[in-house]
């Protein structure tokens, strides 16, 4: 195991320890453990069973359509099955994920893994697009709470907008000019090291080549659909267990659409957790769920981690299950997929 690999891995464990014991400081054990015994876990299986299994059905379509430049009519349970072990592996090793998919998927149907990968950075981009707009959404909606809750949120707010600019208007040069905007990334890259500088390069390269389908307006709409479905799907995988835990959340009641917009913001901060590099995001998944929970609505510390810790467990298990599934259909061995990984 290499140096740098070793190195990953104590960050990541790291990580996991400081975020679990942020979450569970102070909580009163017993009467967590008496929520667990207690709880009807059939919204929480339901909520997460569509999140892991329609989430990942949608991700395989939009999939296919980013790759549809590279070659059209790719079977969609190649699709399916490739995504569903990807998200496995990015429980179990992470980041691992994005780097099998191309193997996987390269080997059933003919493609390239470079063409593959550059879908699979494009797609990356996409969900920091609409994470980005739908985290705007939530915090100009719970501005007041959250203005109370953390008095200096404007500056988020501003830096967030800005991201938001930048990176939009970043992504009209690459599609509008890519020649004009690989110059600019070589300029920049030339001042880092060899490796480093040769390993931007090509990432970027991938990039442009991914991009190509968004000229498409045929296909640009058809992505953009499918990614603000993708949201809604992952919003009531977000909502529906709440009822396993009585948490009502929104001051005017119970209505439907209180309940997403509440789940909105609790989705787009569990997507933060999701950029901290800990397996399969435990810790700060759990942590953001309590702290969001707790401090914005009111929710009691136990049940808040309730919540948290039973939604995470059943989906990784869902994940697990599924890829575990395809992963020996598709007669795969773990040193083969490690290799790859590597």
């Amino acid at each position: 195991m290499s140096r740098g690999r070793k190195l990953n891995i104590a960050i990541s464990t790291l990580l996991l320890a400081v975020f679990l014991y942020l979450a569970f400081r102070n909580v009163n054990i017993n009467e967590l453990w008496n929520i667990l015994k207690t709880t009807n876990y059939l919204y929480v299986f339901i909520g997460m069973a569509l999140g892991v299994f329609a989430g990942s059905a949608i991700r395989a379509v939009r999939w296919g359509v980013l790759l549809e430049p590279v070659k059209k009519d790719i079977s969609f349970k190649n699709l399916f099955a490739t995504t569903i072990i990807g998200y496995m592996m990015n429980n179990l090793f992470p980041r691992s994920g994005e780097v099998i998919r191309p193997y996987i998927l390269g080997k059933h149907e003919n493609i390239s893994r470079a063409s593959a990968f550059a879908t699979i950075i494009v797609e990356r981009i996409i969900d920091t697009v609409m994470f980005l707009l739908m985290f705007g959404v939530a915090l100009l909606y719970f501005q007041d709470k959250i203005t109370d809750a953390i008095p200096s949120i404007g500056s988020a707010v501003i830096i967030l907008s800005v991201a938001i600019f930048l990176m939009l208007a970043w992504i009209l040069f690459m599609l509008v000019s890519p020649i004009k905007s690989l110059r600019v990334v070589k300029f920049v890259t030339g001042f880092l090291p060899a490796k480093l500088h040769e390993k931007v390069d090509n990432i970027f390269d991938s990039l442009l080549t991914g991009f190509e389908v968004l000229k498409k307006p045929s296909l640009f709409f058809r992505i953009a659909l499918y990614s603000v479905l993708l949201w809604a799907v992952y919003l009531f995988s977000t909502y529906i267990p709440f009822y396993s835990f009585n948490i009502l959340l929104s001051d005017n009641g119970t209505s439907l659409l209180k309940g997403l917009w509440d789940a909105n913001l609790l989705l787009v901060l569990i997507n933060v957790a999701m950029f901290i590099p800990s397996p399969a995001a435990t810790g700060p998944y759990h942590y953001i769920c309590k702290v969001t929970l707790v401090n914005m609505f009111a929710v009691s510390e136990s049940n808040a981690l309730g919540y948290g810790t039973t939604t995470h467990a059943m989906s990784f298990v869902l994940y697990l299950i599924a890829g575990l599934f395809y992963f020996f259909k598709y007669n795969y061995k773990f040193s083969e997929i490690k290799q790859q990984a590597v």
